[in-house]
């Protein structure tokens, strides 16, 4: 007698038992930005370098703390300060000073058609998002704001929430499915895992570029898609095709008006699918924001 196993069924056990080739991995477990030079459980198949820092460095709360500015250590532990790791013991920290708009990390990458990235990224205690539009992440080909480039920022809901919005070629395009993304009633102080997929068009003209997005907090057992974008008309360029740079975070239009600090940590580049978990779901933890600090918004300048 012969089974037939369900669909279903069979597209859990093949996500079980199947796993992406992992192109890049670092965790910031080398306590700066050298992996995967000095970090035994990274890999680099792709050439990738983080360029310089630029209000980001490598932290912990462990007792002999470092702040990595770089590549230059600087023990400068706070009181009040929050820098519990997603995994391990260090992060990689975003510090957006008080009125200050920039806080980035870039890198760079040998081409890659069609990739897949995955982090955690940790929204801040005191989050509260201001009138304009914040950068998130960007991934392009041989230059930003062109073709071949695909950025995400956040864009303002009601009483300093956030919504996520992408754009097909930078500038180029309008910004694109803006979805519900931070909710300061819940997520102040939350990790969140991201998954992004982009791929290159096939053609010059054959507008069937890949954009996509999934997001999971770290109580969630699955990722829930925010952004499925399969015709993008931008994801082309002539000469050597392939996304080869980008950055996390970036510059805030709209400053935050008190010192305000992401964290992202186990970051991956693969090939293929990065839509499995990487852990069981925990319960949701709140890390508290200091006393001192002011939430409400400020009034932009540019």
């Amino acid at each position: 007698m012969k089974y037939k196993l369900p669909i279903t069924f069979l597209l859990i056990l093949f996500s079980i038992t199947t796993s992406a080739d992992i192109l890049f991995s670092d965790s910031f477990e080398s306590k700066d930005m050298s992996a995967p030079d000095n970090q035994p459980d990274s890999t680099n198949l792709i050439n990738f370098n983080w360029e310089r820092n630029n209000s980001t460095s490598v932290v912990s709360m462990d007792p002999e703390s470092v702040a990595v500015y770089n590549n230059k250590s600087i023990y400068n532990v706070q009181p009040g300060n929050d820098w519990n790791a997603k995994d391990g013991k260090y992060s990689l920290r975003f510090r957006y000073a008080a009125g200050s708009n920039m806080a980035e990390q870039r890198f760079n990458f040998t081409p890659q058609k069609d990739l897949w990235i995955r982090y955690w990224i940790r929204v801040p205690v005191n989050f509260y998002h201001g009138n304009l539009n914040n950068k998130f992440f960007a991934i392009y080909g041989s230059a930003y704001d062109g073709d071949s480039d695909v950025t995400w920022q956040t864009r303002p809901l009601a009483n300093g929430n956030a919504e996520l919005r992408v754009q097909d070629g930078g500038v180029q395009s309008g910004e694109l499915l803006p979805a519900p993304f931070i909710n300061r009633d819940t997520d102040l102080g939350r990790w969140m895992q991201i998954v992004i997929h982009v791929k290159n068009a096939t053609s010059s003209s054959s507008n069937d570029g890949i954009i996509q997005l999934w997001r999971r907090w770290e109580d969630e057992s699955s990722f829930t898609n925010l952004h499925d974008k399969q015709d993008a008309i931008r994801q082309w360029e002539p000469g050597t095709l392939g996304y080869r740079a980008g950055y996390f975070k970036g510059w805030a239009n709209d400053p935050y008006n008190a010192d305000t600090e992401w964290l992202v940590d186990t970051v991956e580049f693969a090939n293929d699918s990065l839509l499995t978990p990487t852990d069981a779901p925990t319960e949701k933890a709140k890390a508290n924001p200091p006393s001192n600090l002011n939430t409400r918004p400020i009034t932009a300048t540019n």
